[in-house]
C-alpha cells in the first residue's frame, strides 16, 4: 500500500493483540484497501479516544499514519458498534467466527471490496435480527463466491451433464457436483440431497433479505454445514477456533434448531 503518509480508511476490526501495557496491534479489513494491520497508540488507557473504535467488529472510520513497520492509527470514530449484536452470547460467538473466517480468508493489502459490502450487510442482520443457521450458511457461500471459490451447481463438475432431482454429490477438491455415475470415482464425494441443492441455488440467486427467508430442518441445517465445512476446509487450510466454541454452544442447547439467536446476556468479549 503506498500514498500519502497521512490517509484514513473505513473498516472494522476482525483481529487484535495487546501490545506492552498501553497499546494495541489492530488488524482492520477495510472497503477499500482490504485487510490491514495497524498500532492504536494508548488504546488501552482509560478514557482512551481509541478505546471503543478497535474492539472487535466495530466498524469506524480511522485516521492513520503511514510508517516503514505497521502504520499508525492516529484518530478514530465508530461508525457502528453492533452492540445489540454483541449483547447475546451466540450472536458474539457468530461474530467471531465471521472475523476468524475473514482473517483466514484474506491477505493484508488485497481489496474485495463486495466481500466487504457483503459483511457489512451481514453484520447490520444479525444486529437487527440475530444469527441464523441460514445466515451463517448463506455468508459462507458468498465468501467462497466472493474469493473465487464458488461451488459450481449448475452441471456435474466431471461430465458435465445436466443434473437431474437426484441424490448427487458435492465435492469440495473438484469444486462443485457430481452426478451419481461420477461421484462414485471421487474420493471426497459426500450426498447432496435435492433440498440442499435446491437451497444453495436459491442462495446464490437472490440476495440477503430473501435468501434468509429460507426455512430449514434439522437434517437439511445439519447437512449443509457439513458441506460448507468441507469446502472451507479445502480453500483455507487451516481449522477455525472459533467454530469448535460455536459447535459446542449448540450442543448445549443454546439456541434453537433453526439456529435462532439465544437472549443469554454475557460480558462481552469485543473489549
Amino acid at each position: 500500500m503506498t500514498g500519502p503518509r497521512d490517509y484514513q480508511v473505513e473498516g472494522f476490526v476482525i483481529r487484535h493483540a495487546d501490545m506492552g501495557e498501553r497499546d494495541r496491534v489492530v488488524t482492520l479489513f477495510t472497503r477499500d484497501e482490504g485487510k490491514l494491520t495497524f498500532i492504536a497508540r494508548g488504546a488501552r488507557k482509560p478514557g482512551s479516544s481509541l478505546g471503543p473504535c478497535v474492539q472487535m467488529l466495530t466498524r469506524g472510520r480511522f485516521q492513520c499514519v503511514r510508517r516503514r513497520a505497521l502504520h499508525l492509527i492516529t484518530q478514530a470514530a465508530v461508525v457502528d458498534s453492533y452492540s445489540s449484536m454483541k449483547s447475546d452470547l451466540w450472536c458474539t460467538s457468530c461474530g467471531l467466527y465471521l472475523a476468524e473466517l475473514i482473517d483466514a480468508a484474506t491477505v493484508e493489502g488485497s481489496p474485495n471490496r463486495a466481500l466487504y459490502d457483503l459483511v457489512i450487510e451481514v453484520l447490520d442482520v444479525a444486529n437487527r435480527k440475530g444469527v441464523s443457521d441460514v445466515l451463517l450458511r448463506f455468508v459462507e457461500l458468498r465468501l467462497l463466491q466472493h474469493l473465487g471459490f464458488c461451488p459450481a451447481l449448475g452441471r456435474c463438475v466431471d461430465c458435465g451433464a445436466e443434473l437431474r432431482p437426484v441424490e448427487n454429490a458435492l465435492s469440495a477438491t473438484l469444486g462443485g457436483v457430481l452426478c451419481p455415475d461420477c461421484s462414485r470415482s471421487c474420493p471426497d464425494a459426500k450426498p447432496l440431497s435435492v433440498d440442499a441443492l435446491k437451497v444453495l441455488r436459491f442462495w446464490l440467486a437472490n440476495a440477503l433479505e430473501i435468501s434468509c427467508r429460507a426455512r430449514l430442518g434439522a437434517d437439511l441445517a445439519t447437512e449443509l454445514e457439513e458441506h460448507a465445512r468441507r469446502f472451507l476446509d479445502c480453500v483455507l487450510q487451516r481449522d477455525l477456533k472459533s467454530r469448535a466454541w460455536l459447535s459446542r454452544l449448540r450442543g448445549e442447547g443454546l439456541l434453537t434448531v433453526n439456529g435462532e439467536a439465544s437472549t443469554i446476556a454475557h460480558r462481552s468479549e469485543f473489549e
